[in-house]
């Protein structure tokens, strides 16, 4: 298996990591009737009021990851992610999708980082030496903030 095959098998492990913390996250709606029309207010959804602390706690969670996967420090210990995500993805599958993804791309920064109207999941492009790498990373909306969502997308690589 090549390491890009492997990389991506490993990230859709860490994506569906992600979407049953998501899923185990969001509390189930009763099933109702779906409304015929519903009122201009009703229809936008509010963004949620703003968290310094989460926006504080999801800037060090990539910080950490991101110099873990940059082989200039250790990963993160469990306690710095959900239960959930731990059962999904071991520390050891994690070091691995990290070695290989730096191995293929190269040592990175970050590019630019999407701002999103949630202060828990953010996006980043990280510009590595031989491709541009997508990383998505979701947090807990309540303290401790531990990160429940990360995906590392395929490379775009340079010319």
């Amino acid at each position: 298996m090549n390491r890009l095959s492997r990389h991506a098998l490993l990230s859709t492990a860490l994506a569906c990591a992600a979407m049953a913390a998501q899923a185990q996250s969001t509390p189930e709606a009763p099933t109702a009737p779906a409304p015929t029309a519903a009122p201009a207010a009703e229809a936008a959804p509010q963004a949620p009021a703003p968290n310094p602390a989460a926006e504080k706690a999801l800037a060090q969670r990539f910080q950490a990851l991101l110099a873990a996967f940059d082989g200039k420090a250790a990963l993160p210990d469990s306690k710095a992610f959900t239960e959930d995500f731990n059962k999904q993805v071991t520390a050891d599958q994690m070091k691995q999708v990290f070695n290989d993804v730096r191995q293929s791309v190269g040592s990175c920064k970050v590019g630019a980082q999407m701002t999103s109207p949630t202060p828990y999941i953010t996006s980043y492009l990280l510009q590595c030496d031989k491709a541009y790498v997508p990383m998505d990373i979701g947090i807990e909306e309540k303290a401790p903030y531990r990160v429940h969502s990360l995906l590392i997308r395929p490379g775009y690589w340079k010319k």
